[in-house]
């Protein structure tokens, strides 16, 4: 509101108005604990620039709307990332459970072919312990006759290929 000391406010404006609009104005400046004429005034002098925008949007309120139809557009695009970031967690954690799950199920199976090659391994020092023991059996069972009998036996057989054509061809 404009500041006047040099000049007296000796001038009155007047506007139709209803009883009901009277009393809504009077209520409203007994609540700001003013006078009818200086709320009206102060309304007046507060609006008389932006004359041409009341019913209407102003530049400002329109430039306002422009920025909160961004602002909601960011945020519905953020809103969209956040649930797809979401969805994409919840599927790396399924995949990563089932990851886990493989893996123990894994190492279970290895474990267990552990067990079973600790068993075959026993058993084979155990057949290699018998197998052993009759080794030394049978080494003892060599007979020297039975090794001269055997290599009397290919010597005769041997000279019987080479003589036997020639007694055929005689």
């Amino acid at each position: 509101m404009e500041n006047t000391t040099d000049t007296k406010k000796n001038v009155t404006m007047s506007f139709k108005t209803t009883t009901d609009e009277k009393t809504a104005l009077q209520q409203i400046a007994n609540e700001k604990q003013i006078s009818r004429s200086e709320l009206l005034a102060s309304i007046v002098h507060a609006y008389k620039h932006s004359y041409d925008y009341i019913g209407k949007t102003s530049p400002k309120e329109e430039e306002l709307k422009s920025q909160l139809k961004t602002v909601e557009k960011q945020n519905r695009k953020l809103n969209l990332s956040l649930e797809n970031a979401e969805h994409r967690i919840e599927m790396e954690q399924k995949t990563n459970r089932n990851y886990v799950k493989e893996q123990l199920e894994m190492n279970k199976t290895i474990f267990d072919l552990h067990e079973e090659l600790k068993t075959a391994n026993m058993e084979i020092s155990r057949l290699m312990i018998t197998l052993n023991a009759n080794e030394s059996i049978e080494q003892g069972n060599y007979d020297s006759r039975l090794l001269y009998g055997s290599l009397g036996s290919l010597v005769l057989s041997g000279l019987t290929l080479l003589f036997m054509p020639k007694l055929f061809n005689n």
